[in-house]
């Protein structure tokens, strides 16, 4: 944990980060000297709990990755492409489902006709 001293408790509702007892973690400030000031998380179950402790600084850069413009850019792309795929497999089952509707009027027509000739 690098001798880190907490204070300055604050609590985070909005379910970020959570520690493996699935609670939310506790922000604390470090007053330790090799880290004063820096901010950490904590599992909030001091002598029960799994004991998982994050450098904020560490969430945070985590956190700016997961929710980058640029990746929500891709993710329209994607998204963009994935509708006219989707769009381009309806009509080539809209076609399938066309052809096989003549199939099944020949079919008919043909068992018609041989019921005609060998009736």
């Amino acid at each position: 944990m690098g001798g880190s001293k907490a204070s300055s408790t604050s609590e985070v509702g909005n379910g970020l980060p959570r520690c493996g007892c699935n609670e939310t973690m506790k922000l604390l400030v470090s007053k330790s000297i090799e880290n004063p000031g820096r901010k950490f998380w904590k599992c909030r179950n001091n002598m029960n709990g799994c004991g998982l402790f994050l450098w904020d600084d560490l969430v945070s850069e985590f956190a700016v990755k997961e929710t980058n413009p640029s990746g929500c850019r891709q993710c329209e792309v994607n998204k963009a492409y994935l509708i006219e795929f989707a769009k381009e497999i309806v009509e080539e089952i809209d076609c399938r489902v066309g052809k096989l509707n003549k199939l099944e009027k020949l079919k008919k027509k043909i068992a018609m006709e041989r019921g005609k000739i060998y009736g």
